[in-house]
């Protein structure tokens, strides 16, 4: 996995002219609450239909992964806090607004505050679909199957339940983007500019999150003594990544 992406560069076009952007946003998942599948009463629309902001590509893949929907909504939130606690001294601290834009007229202009957003969000959503794999929460993947570090003493035990990093990944990637890689614009116009904006941001976001995992270990033994030691792949906090992509928006132009 290559390092860290620079949080917005080549992606801050030359125009900062006022963009069209959609009225909705999977970030209203973060709104209210996504009732597992298992919730849903019998005979019910399915959860799919129900959820507003998904674009198309989106809700095809909310109908293959139901289950996941839930620990979406939750990185959106995650993401959403972290974006007002960095933001908290500031003129515009992330406010969201009550509609399915979320952060409301603020997106439409393509700038730093529109990138932070941007990465946060699909940082969010990596955090709660790894720990979800970790705790069981998801049918389609479970514990880490990271690689043990060559760098770990040879009598360390490698193998404990580690959040899921690169399948968190994946499926962000997969579900985060969907709504900018469904769009055809014409090459070199101010829309595919946008897009390109959006996409670059969403791996930044993403990246940081999967840059930032590093070991954990825990010990073992009589009285304290950590004769043994079982490791294990673990997420950095969000308030740490948080950090990190706030450092990365000070310093982009």
């Amino acid at each position: 996995m290559p390092s860290l992406l620079l949080l917005f560069t080549a992606a801050l076009l030359s125009s900062w002219a006022q963009l069209l952007t959609d009225a909705n946003s999977w970030w209203s998942l973060a709104l209210n609450p996504v009732q597992r599948p298992e919730m849903f009463i019998i005979g019910a629309q399915p959860v799919c239909s129900q959820l507003p902001g998904l674009s198309p590509g989106q809700r095809k893949l909310c109908q293959l992964y139901q289950e996941h929907m839930a620990y979406i909504g939750e990185g959106a939130k995650t993401g959403i806090k972290e974006c007002q606690h960095q933001f908290r001294q500031r003129r515009w601290n992330c406010s969201t607004a009550d509609n399915a834009s979320v952060f409301g007229r603020v997106m439409q202009i393509g700038s730093r505050e529109t990138a932070f957003t941007h990465a946060v969000s699909a940082a969010g959503v990596v955090n709660a679909i790894s720990r979800a794999c970790r705790e069981g929460e998801l049918s389609t993947c479970g514990c880490s199957r990271t690689a043990r570090p060559k760098d770990l003493p040879r009598d360390w035990l490698w193998g404990g339940c580690g959040d899921n990093v690169e399948y968190g990944y994946r499926f962000a990637k997969e579900f985060v983007d969907a709504r900018e890689r469904e769009k055809n614009f014409a090459k070199g116009s101010e829309e595919q500019g946008r897009v390109l904006m959006n996409l670059q941001n969403n791996e930044a976001g993403r990246r940081a999150v999967y840059k930032m995992a590093d070991v954990a270990c825990k010990c073992h033994g009589v009285s304290g003594s950590c004769s043994l030691k079982t490791c294990w792949l673990q997420l950095a906090e969000f308030r740490k990544v948080g950090d990190r992509l706030k450092e990365k928006y000070d310093s982009a132009a």
